[in-house]
């Protein structure tokens, strides 16, 4: 094994694209089979770079099961109380009120997305004021379509540009903030396979205008996930937000603390 894909992107080797592309495929594939073709739907709350390892053929394997959990055919979504998993890949549904669905996977690995296109991570102390979270950085870009400007500079030769546009695409919509908005990963998978037209996606985008979608969950909330999230807490650790709330994080105000419980 190489080792994981944060480490690889962080340290280790310079992806070239064709190396990325194959890993995106290869985990919406793994996430594919965990939400629609276990016996239950399997949802696994913790999908990040560095739960997934690479082969020396940069096949990617999803590690790292100790937050999975079974998922619901009948209900859309079931309500946890204590919320687990790492700042920087949370669904705002999740991280707000606890609602879990295959949809907090779809989230996650929109970031991961956006971590193989950009070469960045999730959450950076050392990037300017309003750019730490990788998701808010990407975002205006995509919105002005300014997409190129999220490619990671060290990828060395040529780049698919079709395949580019399709996983910034896919990004986008994964990282829909309202869950019923947001596709399914076969979905995702069938976009970035070309098993399905572009311009059906594209127009999505256009016609509502911001994929992320504010309307059920406000910025504020976003800038709370933030401020969480830059707690001198190590990296890449799970945790648990009821923990954090019972320490009298102050970050917390009591309005938020009320809606993670409800």
């Amino acid at each position: 094994m190489k080792g994981s894909l944060e480490e690889t992107l962080q340290c280790k080797h310079v992806l070239r694209w064709e190396e990325r592309f194959k890993i995106a495929i290869g985990l919406g594939e793994a996430l594919d089979y965990l939400h629609n073709q276990c016996s239950s739907p399997v949802i696994h709350r913790d999908v990040k770079s560095s739960n997934v390892l690479l082969s020396h053929e940069f096949e990617p394997q999803l590690s790292d099961f100790g937050l999975s959990m079974w998922g619901s055919k009948s209900c859309r979504y079931t309500i946890q109380r204590d919320v687990v998993g790492t700042f920087g890949y949370l669904a705002p549904e999740y991280f707000m009120y606890g609602k879990v669905s295959d949809k907090v996977d779809v989230y996650a690995f929109g970031v991961v997305l956006l971590e193989l296109i950009s070469g960045r991570t999730p959450i950076s102390s050392d990037s300017p004021r309003g750019q730490e979270s990788l998701v808010m950085w990407a975002k205006p870009m995509i919105e002005k379509g300014n997409a190129k400007e999220l490619l990671d500079p060290n990828i060395s030769g040529n780049f698919d540009e079709d395949q580019f546009h399709k996983m910034v695409l896919a990004a986008t919509h994964c990282l829909t903030r309202a869950a019923t908005h947001r596709p399914n990963i076969r979905e995702i998978l069938k976009l970035l396979r070309c098993e399905d037209e572009v311009a059906k996606w594209v127009k999505i985008v256009e016609e509502d205008e911001d994929c992320f979608d504010d309307e059920v969950y406000p910025n504020s909330n976003t800038e709370l996930h933030l401020s969480l999230a830059m707690v001198d807490v190590e990296d890449n650790d799970s945790v648990s937000i009821s923990s954090l709330e019972r320490s009298n994080n102050s970050l917390f105000s009591s309005s938020s603390s009320q809606e993670l419980q409800s």
